[in-house]
């Protein structure tokens, strides 16, 4: 049971109304970690600023982008971003074949080319706090020196909102079934 109700619209001064404005109308709603973060409005505008640079102006493909926040969800064991984003990773094209891979923690067996090595890229980051040459020579002469570090920030982000979402305990929405194994 999640430790912490999400913050309405209505519980916020007017000065902070308009984080819970902008958060709504950039994702849809206020759901997830938002619901949590507007706990501290100007926290929750900030990391909503980020977000949205990262997950929606990073100049990836969808389904890289996916890959990357599903390896991170699953490296820090974080079902809620995990189903979130594996829904859309599957709607970005990614095969169930790959999403269960990462689910499973198979993957990057079974990936081949830049796929693999951002999912590689993600695992040793998380698991060894540092990259290998190989890893990031792949993925830097894939991308470039910029789209590495957005890269690597992307990363650094869902780890923030995957330890917010396990710190207070969000529950995954109803009739979503935990991924992660």
């Amino acid at each position: 049971m999640a430790r912490l109700n999400d913050v309405t619209r209505d519980q916020l001064a007017p000065e902070h109304q308009e984080f819970f404005d902008s958060i709504a109308s950039s994702r849809g709603s206020v759901r997830g970690p938002y619901g949590v973060l507007l706990q501290s409005p100007d926290l929750a505008a900030r990391v909503a600023h980020t977000g949205t640079y990262v997950r929606f102006e990073l100049d990836i493909t969808e389904a890289q982008r996916e890959i990357i926040i599903c390896a991170t969800a699953r490296e820090i064991r974080q079902q809620y971003e995990f189903s979130a984003h594996a829904r859309l990773a599957r709607q970005a094209g990614v095969s169930e074949d790959v999403v269960n891979a990462i689910a499973t923690g198979k993957a990057p067996e079974g990936m081949t080319g830049i796929e693999a090595s951002l999912v590689k890229y993600v695992q040793e980051l998380a698991q060894n706090h540092k990259i290998s040459d190989e890893t990031f020579n792949a993925v830097r002469d894939h991308f470039g020196t910029q789209k590495t570090v957005e890269i690597t920030g992307l990363i650094g982000h869902y780890m923030l909102v995957g330890q917010i979402l396990s710190a207070f305990e969000v529950d995954l929405p109803a009739g979503v079934q935990p991924e992660i194994t």
